[in-house]
């Protein structure tokens, strides 16, 4: 389902702002005259003249300010709160876009714009970033056990200071983004499983370590490297990058049932404040 949406902000039920006027503030911070701002937007002197003028009147500080003509004529430039103006509209305009791409995605958690952002435009250097709700927060001394459910129910736990945790003001049923470099994670088969490992979780005897369950769907190889992707859901997948002497990846096929192992330590939370 394709929609189109038109960002439009309104003061007390008039309209301030829309693309075109938009597009009218961005001509003129880069023309540097109003009557130059309107040709490239479009529009002509009068109606970029009167647009400018109700915006200023509406804000509550000035959008442009003018330069009355000389010798070498008039000009215009965008005041620090119509350049903010500016980025902001582009900024919400942004996260429009994404919820209509998310509507059609249906591994994109529609519930939360931290959920949205991790599927579609959260980008770092950690390639593995999960998305998932605090399960359990466990306090110690100096640090504390933060236990992280990911959509299809799959948990894992991270390590993290307890002033992190205040800072962060994590709490259970908040959502989180959980990021693991591949080098921090070790690829398992099954026959080296813990056997109170549980079918969807990390090893219980083993709060600190995580060991998640998955079907490798990708291998790639380079003279010194093995990059092992593994799928835990329908959603999810996870990466690994192993020495190439590792004996764990020396017969793993594509197909094959594995385990991601990594320690809880290796976990990094983000999340909205």
């Amino acid at each position: 389902m394709d929609f189109d949406a038109i960002l439009t902000l309104s003061q007390q039920g008039k309209m301030f702002a829309n693309p075109r006027r938009i597009a009218l503030l961005k001509a003129i911070a880069f023309t540097g005259s109003i009557s130059q701002g309107a040709k490239q937007a479009g529009l002509s002197y009068k109606a970029a003249y009167d647009a400018v003028k109700e915006m200023n009147r509406q804000s509550e500080s000035p959008l442009i300010e003018s330069e009355k003509g000389g010798k070498g004529g008039g000009g215009a430039s965008l005041t620090t709160h119509g350049q903010r103006l500016v980025q902001m509209y582009e900024l919400l305009d942004q996260i429009q876009s994404m919820g209509l791409e998310a509507l059609n995605d249906d591994s994109v958690p529609l519930h939360s714009l931290l959920g949205v952002m991790s599927k579609l435009s959260l980008q770092t250097s950690a390639r593995n970033q999960l998305f998932g709700t605090i399960a359990d927060i466990e306090n110690h001394a100096l640090h504390d056990l933060i236990t992280v459910v990911l959509q299809s129910g799959i948990t894992l736990t991270a390590t993290i200071t307890h002033g992190s945790t205040v800072r962060l003001n994590l709490q259970q049923g908040k959502d989180v983004v959980a990021l693991i470099k591949g080098p921090a994670i070790d690829i398992k088969l099954p026959s080296s499983l813990p056997q109170e490992l549980p079918d969807n979780a990390k090893a219980t005897s083993s709060p600190e370590q995580n060991w998640l369950k998955g079907k490798v769907t990708a291998i790639d190889r380079d003279e010194n490297s093995v990059e092992v992707t593994l799928a835990l859901n329908k959603d999810d997948e996870i990466c690994a990058l192993i020495d190439q002497a590792s004996n764990e990846v020396q017969t793993l096929n594509i197909g094959d049932d594995a385990c991601a192992v990594f320690p809880s330590a290796q976990v990094i939370l983000a999340t909205l404040s």
